[in-house]
Formats: structure tokens, C-alpha cells, sequence
């Protein structure tokens, strides 16, 4: 890489005014924002600022510094929309610069994708984790793809956003890898199984340092959180195995647990969930501030237990659940873009005709995460038969592995089902096919069988998932 030391240029390229102007539209668009549940929570800790590690403490605190700023409760979500189309822009500009124009137009389309303007307006973790992430990937493009050093204030910078966006999703820490690997690039090219160690050993790195950081750095009281994972665990494995004295000693009868385990939207044993009773019977309170250490403590217990008692039981749960995260091979119901009303159990609720057409239109397979998923992995294989290797390809790489190891993370600790939680997936795949186009064009038209493959998987994903949605396919 050169030594040449380089500042942002103050003239801005065509698409870095655009990118701007398509910021500016959006928050007069989405100003002040749309609050869930979650956002709700995080806004009274903000404002009393005392922070609990359900949901990300970080994100809270932030909002709070942006509160007494006098920025008000919109803050959050200019701050995620600005952080959007700032690496959106750059990483834009950085390809206009080096003579990619056609990638750098689509690489602003991209960020205006549909489902991102969807969630783009509600003030949502997985929202500000890809806002981050983003905005951090393209600063340090920005000055790779052009061969120039990154100044030291661009590295803390891009650091920064980087950690903002770690701490902001607990499964966050499988997406870093790759994204590090940028600050070392210097046009090496990176094989895949030196890139998946590295992202290995950066995630057991990230994960006691983001605990550190929640709980002794920003003081948030423990919830314990992964309790909630380890009861989903267990009533998987009980309902997969038919055992259900994996749930402690004196364990609900199986028509219970099968009555109340779904893998689809989230655990209706959870504190909130329809299972109130459930959750009670097996001893576990439904107020978060009053967790039991003691019972946290048997709970994961019983959940290692089970685990290596019924290895094939807890595999196929957690299979069960990944396609359903996915929406692959799931039922009309789920198809749904909206959630059920109240996690109502499946069949009772009326879905008119009319409802289906609409979803139909506003949830085509563009929004499934498996679709997103395996282009990227087709993208992988067909670059790395390039024979010549850009440092755009070299940078497309590693967004795809970042968004596939984020995904991959599900299979082990996801708990519930929507699209957002694969927002930073379908982002930096399709960021990555786009750094890519060029190179994928290239090995389509002279490798006949690869590309052939490669779209006839693409096509029968497609039409596996729509068959399921028409026959209304049940897997639980």
C-alpha cells in the first residue's frame, strides 16, 4: 500500500452530494422516528440513565449524551440514518474515484434499498449495529480501494463506529472478523480459512471485553439474557427428543411443553410471552429486575445437561429454528411481513385473501434472508476463481464473510424470528456483490458450469421457499 498520507478531499464527488441529499429526505421523512417496545425501554433508561444488559447498554447511553445535548428523542435515529449513508456515500465515492462509476451508482441504490428504508425509520439495535458497521466499513474503504494510508483520526473514527456497533447486538461479535481483517488489507488476498480463524479468535476476544465494557465500564445491571436462549434450548430439546425431565426434576407434562414451544417469532415462554404459567411452573419469575441468580446458575445447569444427553434433539431444534430465522421452508402464516397480534398460537387469527396478495407483494423473496445468504456464498466461490484479484474484490470478500459468520451466529444463540435481525447480512452481501459485479460478470461468462449451478441452486431456493408458503408447509 502506498505511504501517500491523505486527508477526506474537500471537494465532494457526485455521489457522495447524493448521498447527502438522500440523508437529508430521508430524516424529513422519518423524524423523530417510530418507538417498539424495545426502543421504548432504552428510552426511559436513557433518560434515567440507569442501564440494564437485556438490550445494549451502549445504545442507551448514547442516546442519553444526545438527550442532554438537547437533541431530543430523534436524535438516535438521525445519528443511525447519518452513520447510514456516511458509509454508504464513501464507499460510494471511493469507487467513483478509481474509475468505478457503474458500483459506485449501485452501491447507492443499495443503500436505499426497500427493506432498509423499512426499518430505517424505527430507532432499533439491529439499525444502529449495520449503521455502524457501515459507516466504519466505508471510511477505511474509502482509502484502500484508492491505495492510500489512513491517517491515524480515520482509524480511531472508523474504531469507534466499530465498537458502537459490537456492542450494540451480543451476536454482533461474529460479524467483526472479517471487518478488521480491513484495517490490514494492504492488497493481500486472504484465504478463507485464515480469515474464519481470525474471525474465531476475534469473537472469543470481543466477547468477555463487550462484557466488560456493559457491565464494569457503562455499570449496566445484569439481566441475564442468555437465560432466555437456554430455556428456548430446553423446551426444544425436550419437545425434539421427548424427554421432558431435561426441564428439571419436576418437569410440566409433554402436552405442555409441545403447547408452548414454537420456533417461530419468539419463545412464548419468555418473561413476556403467552406461557406465563409455564414460565412459573418452572420456577423462573416474569419481572427481569428480580431474576434469581440461583435459578440462573440451575438453568444453564440443566441446559449443558441436556445439551450433551440429547446432542441430535438439540441439533435439530436448532436447525428448526435457523430456517425459520431465514423464512426458507416455512409456513403461509409466517410469510406474513407483519407479526402475529399478541403471539397469538398459529391458526387463530383470520388472514383474509386480501392480506395474502399484499403480502405477496410487499414480501417477495428479495426479503428472505436465505436468498441473501446463499448469493453470498455463491458470490465467495465465484471470485475466488478470478484469476486477477482487485482490491475491490479483496474488500467484497470480506463484507461477505462478515454477513454469512453474522448469520452463521444464529444457528447457536438465536431465540426469535424478523427480518431485521439480518439487516446487516442482506446489506453487506449486497454491498459485497456489488464491489464484486465486475469479476462475478467475468468468471459468469467464460466458467458455464460454475455460473449455471450457481443460479440453478438460486432458483430452486426460490421456489422451494414459495411451494412451502403455498402449501402452507408445518415443520413443528
Amino acid at each position: 500500500m502506498s505511504t501517500r498520507s491523505s486527508l477526506l478531499p474537500v471537494n465532494c464527488s457526485p455521489p457522495m452530494l447524493l448521498a447527502a441529499v438522500l440523508f437529508v429526505a430521508q430524516i424529513l421523512c422519518t423524524l423523530p422516528g417510530e418507538l417498539i417496545s424495545d426502543s421504548r425501554e432504552q428510552l426511559q433508561q436513557a433518560i434515567s440513565q440507569q442501564y440494564s444488559d437485556w438490550h445494549p447498554p451502549v445504545m442507551a447511553l448514547v442516546w442519553s449524551w444526545l438527550i442532554r445535548l438537547g437533541g431530543g428523542t430523534g436524535s438516535l435515529l438521525a445519528l443511525h440514518q447519518f452513520l447510514h449513508w456516511l458509509g454508504i456515500g464513501l464507499v460510494a465515492d471511493g469507487c467513483y474515484r478509481i474509475g468505478r462509476r457503474r458500483e459506485a451508482w449501485l452501491v447507492l441504490a443499495a443503500g436505499a434499498f426497500p427493506l432498509f428504508l423499512f426499518y430505517d425509520r424505527i430507532v432499533v439495535k439491529d439499525v444502529g449495529m449495520a449503521s455502524a458497521l457501515v459507516a466504519a466499513t466505508g471510511m477505511i474503504v474509502w482509502f484502500v480501494v484508492q491505495d492510500k494510508r489512513i491517517p491515524l483520526w480515520v482509524i480511531l473514527l472508523s474504531g469507534l463506529c466499530l465498537l458502537y456497533g459490537t456492542l450494540i447486538r451480543t451476536n454482533a461479535v461474529f460479524a467483526i472478523g472479517p471487518l478488521l481483517l480491513l484495517y490490514f488489507l494492504g492488497g493481500r488476498r486472504l484465504s478463507l480459512p485464515k480469515t474464519i480463524a481470525w474471525s474465531v479468535l476475534a469473537t472469543l476476544v470481543a466477547v468477555p471485553l463487550s462484557n466488560w465494557i456493559n457491565h464494569r465500564l457503562i455499570g449496566a445491571r445484569p439481566e441475564y439474557p442468555v437465560q432466555s436462549l437456554q430455556i428456548f434450548d430446553l423446551m426444544g430439546i425436550a419437545v425434539n427428543s421427548g424427554d421432558n425431565r431435561v426441564l428439571g426434576d419436576h418437569p410440566p407434562a409433554m402436552t405442555e411443553i409441545r403447547d408452548c414451544y414454537t420456533n417461530y417469532w419468539w419463545d412464548p415462554v419468555s418473561p413476556w410471552g403467552r406461557c406465563q404459567e409455564l414460565r412459573l411452573e418452572l420456577g423462573y419469575t416474569t419481572a427481569l429486575d428480580t431474576t434469581n441468580p440461583a435459578a440462573t446458575l440451575k438453568t444453564a445447569q440443566l441446559w449443558r445437561a441436556a445439551i450433551l444427553e440429547h446432542p441430535v434433539a438439540y441439533l435439530a431444534h436448532r436447525v428448526q429454528y435457523f430456517n425459520s430465522s431465514l423464512y426458507f421452508v416455512v409456513p403461509a402464516f409466517q410469510f406474513r411481513y407483519s407479526k402475529s397480534t399478541e403471539l397469538a398460537p398459529y391458526g387463530t387469527r383470520v388472514i383474509t385473501k386480501r392480506d395474502i396478495y399484499v403480502d405477496y407483494l410487499k414480501n417477495n423473496f428479495l426479503c428472505w434472508p436465505v436468498v441473501w445468504l446463499y448469493m453470498g456464498v455463491c458470490a465467495l466461490a465465484l471470485v475466488g476463481l478470478a484469476e486477477d484479484t482487485p482490491v475491490t474484490v479483496l474488500v467484497a470478500r470480506l463484507l461477505i464473510m462478515s454477513g454469512l459468520l453474522f448469520s452463521g451466529g444464529y444457528l447457536l444463540v438465536g431465540v426469535a424470528t424478523e427480518f431485521r435481525y439480518y439487516y446487516w447480512s442482506i446489506l453487506s452481501v449486497l454491498l459485497g456483490i456489488i464491489l464484486a459485479s465486475r469479476e462475478i460478470g467475468t468468471v459468469v461468462r467464460a466458467r458455464q458450469w460454475p455460473a449455471k449451478l450457481a443460479f440453478g441452486g438460486l432458483f430452486l431456493v426460490i421456489v422451494v421457499g414459495l411451494a412451502a408458503r403455498i402449501a402452507d408447509v408445518h415443520f413443528v
